[in-house]
């Protein structure tokens, strides 16, 4: 292969789903809920500047999912490279960035929240196209160190594992996760997104169990009225949206190139 063509193309659930920009709005709440599992958090807390730096491991993953999602295969072994060699140093007596339960979490928090924030805003999605999206993200498993055949066969088997671990007692059940959550809603720097902080939590709380939200110590700062009103705007919004603003700039810039595949 010669790096012009990409994993996926336009026909594929992967660019109809990830190229809108409001499956964004789901970020918080995947960033937040990846860290509820002890692994993660604890892996998170002992090789990141958490703290200092919250918003970035929620940016570089969003990077990196663009990438996998709408680059050349030439971008998308760049990324495996990058994300072998950074999980390779993130191992401790209780944790590992290659425990695949964890891999398998994290996944399914980026599966669930672009999918929830399409059929929320954008329009419902056919079981068919919904177990096409789930095979297509099969490949990410594969760049982030997941054995692909982890992820649930179907979408109601996905559902089935999602229920079983946001009304279990593992997220949250390490002190450290609510530590760990709370600098990601509450990020110190840059200015701008500590402005935003108690957006980005309500954000993240509004698409999250209660039991949860109190195992993590989070708080719901407006009222309960930031997701009504966007329920009650985007829908209607997002079909006058101009493309440029509605769809994401990795999207816009694959579909320049004319060269992209589905998965073989």
């Amino acid at each position: 292969m010669n790096g012009i063509d990409g994993y996926f193309g336009d026909g594929s659930m992967m660019w109809r789903i990830n190229r809108e920009r409001v499956v964004l709005l789901a970020g918080p709440a995947a960033a937040v809920m990846q860290v509820a599992h002890p692994q993660v958090a604890r892996g998170v807390a002992a090789h990141s500047r958490f703290r200092e730096d919250a918003g970035g491991r929620l940016i570089r993953t969003l990077d990196a999912v663009y990438a996998v999602a709408f680059g050349t295969r030439d971008e998308v072994a760049e990324v495996r490279k990058r994300v072998a060699a950074a999980h390779a140093k993130v191992r401790g007596d209780t944790y590992s960035a290659f425990d695949p339960d964890a891999q398998l979490w994290v996944m399914a928090t980026l599966i669930q929240g672009s999918v929830s924030m399409f059929r929320r805003f954008i329009g419902e999605l056919s079981p068919e196209q919904l177990d096409d999206f789930l095979n297509e993200n099969r490949v990410f498993g594969e760049v982030f160190g997941m054995p692909p055949e982890r992820l649930p066969a179907t979408w109601p088997a996905f559902e089935s594992y999602w229920d079983e671990m946001t009304t279990g007692n593992l997220l949250g059940s390490d002190p450290l996760c609510g530590e760990v959550a709370r600098a990601v809603v509450g990020p110190v720097s840059p200015w701008w997104l500590k402005i935003a902080s108690p957006v980005i939590e309500e954000l993240a709380a509004g698409l999250m169990g209660e039991t949860l939200v109190e195992r993590l110590g989070l708080k719901r700062r407006t009222a309960g009225v930031l997701w009504p009103s966007l329920d009650a705007l985007l829908p209607a919004l997002a079909p006058m949206t101009p493309q440029g603003l509605r769809f994401c700039r990795a999207y816009r810039k694959a579909l320049t190139r004319g060269c992209c595949g589905l998965p073989r």
